[in-house]
């Protein structure tokens, strides 16, 4: 089937095949579809979500494309679908540091900002981090301090085929789904917001039959495509296991906020500020809320601790201690070291 035809038959309203799916995306990383015929092809797609067999089609392609990051090690990943429109600080890059700041191995997957006013990249290259770094170096990082963050321009180079038309299209589309997805080393654990919990159960069960160990997929009541502390939040937990829906109440960690307004943010500068505050322990209530109840979840996603009363326990510790801190850095002075490795 060529682009033309896979246009043709979903105007026409009906889904692709995984097979179909597989051999559209296979083609649009290779660089064979035109800009033109992407925007058809994206129209053609509309608003809806894909398909559990799309969506299989267009990670199994996505895999195949990405340079991947070997390591031998199981580390945790936190991230998210993007879109929820909250304008909050980058929560889940506070978190994954706090984790590493524990012990865990974080390899931490993101992009600069897309719908956002500041992405995982933009933040962590305004604090001092070095974020382009080759395979080699994002590896000995990754073994000398415990978190590495992978830039997915760099690990997904074929994506670039796509972004004229994305950028032209201007709307979400599946492959804002594939960011949490595609993490370069595989990592074992995820924590993983949506915007839109009712992809939770198909996303859970990619990552399930992709290789990871425990995924937790989590959106608030509030909207928030986080762990919020402003309200309860939904978790669906997948492993190997039977999937488990979780409820978090942030009452019941003595972290609940009365609203969410504390966790405002802004340019990557601004939002650079905010962690630094928040791990030198100058953070607003909300703010230090949000990033213990986030690090608890990702400390339960890798089996750090049993629960997330425990989480919440050591994600304190390690900030009230200034561990967290000191982890930033460490990261800085580990990447930029290792920047030159080629």
């Amino acid at each position: 089937m060529n682009p033309t035809q896979t246009i043709e038959k979903l105007a026409s309203g009906s889904a692709l095949s995984q097979r179909e799916a597989y051999e559209m995306q296979s083609a649009i990383l290779r660089g064979e579809v035109q800009t033109s015929a992407l925007f058809e092809y994206f129209s053609a797609l509309g608003a809806r979500p894909p398909t559990s067999e799309e969506l299989r089609g267009f990670f199994k392609a996505s895999l195949e494309a990405m340079t991947p990051l070997t390591t031998d090690i199981d580390t945790l990943d936190t991230c998210g679908t993007g879109g929820d429109g909250s304008g909050s600080f980058n929560i889940s890059t506070a978190a994954a540091i706090l984790c590493a700041a524990t012990g865990v191995s974080v390899t931490k997957h993101g992009n600069r900002a897309a719908s956002s006013t500041c992405g995982s990249a933009d933040v962590l290259e305004a604090l001092g981090v070095k974020i382009e770094l080759s395979p080699i170096a994002a590896k000995r990082v990754l073994t000398k301090c415990g978190f590495v963050f992978l830039f997915a321009r760099s690990y997904h180079p074929a994506f670039r085929h796509a972004a004229e038309a994305r950028k032209a299209y201007g709307r979400k589309t599946y492959f804002n789904l594939l960011g949490p997805l595609l993490n370069p080393a595989r990592a074992a654990y995820r924590v993983h917001g949506l915007a839109d919990f009712s992809l939770a159960p198909l996303l859970g069960e990619i990552l399930i039959e992709s290789g990871v160990k425990r995924a937790l997929l989590v959106h608030a009541d509030d909207g928030l495509d986080e762990v919020s502390p402003a309200s309860t939040t939904n978790v669906l937990e997948y492993s190997p296991k039977p999937p488990k829906a979780l409820t978090v109440n942030p009452r019941v960690y003595r972290l609940f906020v009365p609203n969410r307004a504390g966790l405002a943010g802004g340019d990557a500068k601004a939002n650079a500020d905010i962690m630094r505050m928040i791990f030198a322990g100058r953070g607003n209530e909300a703010q230090n809320a949000a990033v213990i109840l986030n690090a608890a979840a990702g400390l339960y996603a890798s089996g750090r601790v049993r629960n997330l009363e425990e989480g919440t326990r050591a994600a304190t510790a390690a900030l009230m201690s200034g561990e967290a801190e000191r982890k930033l850095a460490e990261i800085i002075l580990v990447t930029n070291e290792a920047a030159s490795i080629l």
